[in-house]
């Protein structure tokens, strides 16, 4: 993922676009959300399928993860590979930034779900593996995150993204690919279906910095929140069975959705910008990384003390799922070994008496 400010700089600083890392803090408390209610009837408040949770859940499916990657693409756009020389550096980057936290936070999460209580799905020790293989929970995106940026580096390496005309090409090919291509589930190594589900929204982002893309203001804006709500509308004849159309029927619809949607909001993005939305979103690769920690553990003490009421549970479980990864990062996060393994970020390096830290 992107990098973030470091962690000891706790509001964005001075040259941050405030509209943007207030999109992060948004991407990140739908992210959260998402997985305190479950992508299904038997994960996280394991609500039913008809409840009005699991419609909310799968309302913003389409947003959630297009919006966090859409993010990174703009960010990386900012400094994007210029040519193949750079590549070997940003493959030591993004290995630490994201592989490092992959086998760190991936052990730890498997450890807990082997041992605490009242888990939805436990794991037996000889799937130790398959977490590292495929995807495990939320982790499938830093496998599919990392994928992008390889390509998204190539690419650019190439010069394939040099142009308005060059961009459009790529992003035409990777809107095919989601549309038409999905692995097999045991041969979707390394989350490869999640790459090319996220690679068009990462060239999006890319898109918005590079080439000013986007940015709808009118008319325009207008006549894409009127084919917005027409798609969306037809998602939602399809989460409530009203329509059933073929496979690449529905992952167009899906596709739709999420371009236009992600296109409104960050037209939209100065009425979202605020002070402590950005906050949060300078603590958002933490808070995805570590939240589900504070939101089961959440979920499961309530269950303990016999409170169950869903709206409880959502709210508790969202607010120490975004606010135990930020206290987290705030209070061990400078420990080198911490900041490095768990948080990918890179270490500190101590102050000689030569540097008064000016």
């Amino acid at each position: 993922m992107t990098e973030l400010r470091k962690l000891d700089v706790p509001v964005p600083p001075q040259g941050k676009d405030l509209a943007i890392q207030s999109l992060r803090g948004l991407a990140v408390i739908l992210m959260v959300a998402g997985h305190v209610i479950g992508s299904a009837g038997n994960r996280g408040m394991t609500v039913a399928d008809d409840s009005l949770w699991r419609y909310f859940y799968v309302g913003l499916e389409d947003i959630r993860m297009p919006l966090f990657t859409v993010i990174s693409g703009y960010v990386y756009a900012m400094r994007p590979v210029r040519s193949r020389a750079d590549l070997p550096e940003l493959v030591r980057g993004k290995s630490r930034r994201l592989l490092l936290p992959l086998l760190s936070v991936g052990a730890l999460l498997f450890a807990m779900k082997l041992v605490a209580p009242d888990v939805n799905d436990r794991p037996t020790i000889t799937e130790l593996w398959r977490i590292y293989t495929f995807g495990y929970e939320h982790l499938w995106f830093l496998q599919a995150i990392f994928l992008i940026f390889l390509t998204v580096a190539l690419l650019d390496g190439s010069n394939a993204l040099a142009t308005p005309s060059r961009w459009a090409a790529c992003i035409a090919v990777s809107l095919s690919l989601f549309v038409v291509i999905r692995l097999p589930l045991d041969i979707n190594v390394f989350s490869v279906n999640g790459m090319l589900r996220l690679l068009p929204f990462f060239l999006i982002g890319y898109g918005m910095q590079r080439f000013g893309l986007f940015d709808l203001k009118g008319r325009q804006a207008i006549y894409v929140l009127i084919v917005f709500v027409a798609a969306y509308s037809l998602r939602l004849a399809i989460v409530l069975d009203a329509w059933s159309p073929n496979l690449y029927v529905h992952r167009a619809v899906s596709l739709v959705v999420g371009v236009l949607g992600i296109v409104l909001i960050y037209s939209a993005r100065r009425l979202v910008s605020f002070s402590g939305l950005a906050w949060i979103g300078g603590f958002s690769f933490g808070v995805y990384l570590l939240h589900v920690f504070g939101s089961a553990g959440a979920r499961i003490l309530l269950g303990k003390v016999g409170v169950t009421a869903d709206p409880v549970v959502f709210t508790v479980g969202l607010c120490l799922g975004i606010g135990l990864p930020i206290a987290f990062q705030l209070t061990l996060g400078r420990w080198n070994p911490i900041r490095v393994a768990i948080l990918g970020e890179k270490p500190r390096r101590p102050r000689s008496h030569r540097d008064p830290g000016v």
